[in-house]
């Protein structure tokens, strides 16, 4: 019995480590893409080059690939998507307001859905999130009537 005890004892102390590693990998995304988020938009709005760590973001991606399960990698792969679309709008002559908050839309949505994957991810038994926390300030659209 103690090797059946010791080798369950190992699969326990892995799986912890792994649920922590997850945790802590899927922190550090969010984390990055709010930065990121928040060098794009005075690069868009002051028409300015980005302050983005460019690396910081790729290296977390990549960490993400190592522990996170394909529902959670598919999540934040749309979630790189719409950020590189809007990291494109951010620097383009022809800038559009309302363009830019389309853009920001889908970066809105993508972002729940990659808390959700994760979240489930760590826990199926964990209710998906309802509500999104940070991200992108999606601007109401403007009325030229009101001009």
């Amino acid at each position: 019995m103690p090797v059946a005890g010791g080798l369950l004892g190992r699969r326990t102390q892995t799986r912890h480590w792994l649920t922590d590693t997850k945790a802590t990998t899927y922190a550090a995304v969010l984390r990055e893409y709010t930065r990121v988020e928040f060098g794009l938009r005075p690069a868009f709005f002051d028409r300015r080059p980005a302050e983005v760590d460019w690396a910081a973001w790729s290296e977390v991606l990549t960490s993400l690939s190592l522990v996170a399960e394909d529902e959670v990698i598919t999540a934040a792969n749309d979630l790189a998507k719409a950020r590189a679309v809007i990291g494109a709008q951010a620097h383009r002559s022809d800038q559009d307001g309302e363009q830019w908050r389309h853009l920001q839309i889908q970066l809105a949505d993508a972002q729940p859905a990659f808390v959700n994957a994760a979240r489930r991810s760590l826990d199926r038994k964990q209710p998906p999130a309802r509500a999104r926390l940070g991200g992108p300030f999606i601007a109401e659209p403007t009325d030229p009537s009101n001009s």
